[in-house]
């Protein structure tokens, strides 16, 4: 079934598509991917990338800090560090780094200018989070907790 539409182009319908397997090797593809085997693969090669992806995070709450007053550099590793921060299992670290960049856009929606306290404090914890031990997330959840608190109280002043 195919519709033509006014520049030319065409719609082709989902199930009018070319298959691009068999059925048969695609019933195989599908059992290898559930298969025990290929979890454990998978788990092994994720658990692998984490200690280089914690060095990237590192890296970039490193230039977040040299940033200093540069509100379009910090905002630029905040997003890299929200971005990948849980996969390098940073968990506490992505969900500052989230909190600080929806308070931005927040602010910007309603017109107002950052408070630069509030970025200061986001850019701290983000930076003592990354930098925590592994098993030390505990009270890094309760910072994030607060900050969330804090930005959610200014952003209720200001709407």
């Amino acid at each position: 079934m195919k519709k033509t539409i006014q520049n030319n182009a065409q719609h082709i319908a989902p199930d009018a598509y070319p298959q691009m397997v068999s059925r048969q090797s695609a019933a195989r593809a599908l059992h290898t991917l559930r298969s025990a085997q290929t979890a454990e693969k998978a788990q092994a090669a994720m658990e692998a990338a984490i200690p280089p992806m914690r060095a990237a995070i590192l890296q970039y709450v490193d230039e977040m800090e040299q940033a200093g007053d540069d509100m379009p550099a910090v905002f630029e590793k905040i997003h890299e560090i929200r971005g990948f921060a849980e996969t390098a299992g940073l968990a506490t670290t992505g969900r500052i780094a989230e909190i600080l960049y929806h308070y931005r856009d927040d602010m910007e929606r309603l017109g107002r200018p950052l408070d630069m306290t509030i970025v200061a404090l986001h850019v701290s914890a983000i930076a003592r989070a990354a930098r925590a031990e592994e098993g030390d997330t505990r009270m890094g959840e309760v910072v994030a907790a607060e900050l969330a608190a804090l930005v959610a109280r200014r952003l209720s002043d200001h709407s």
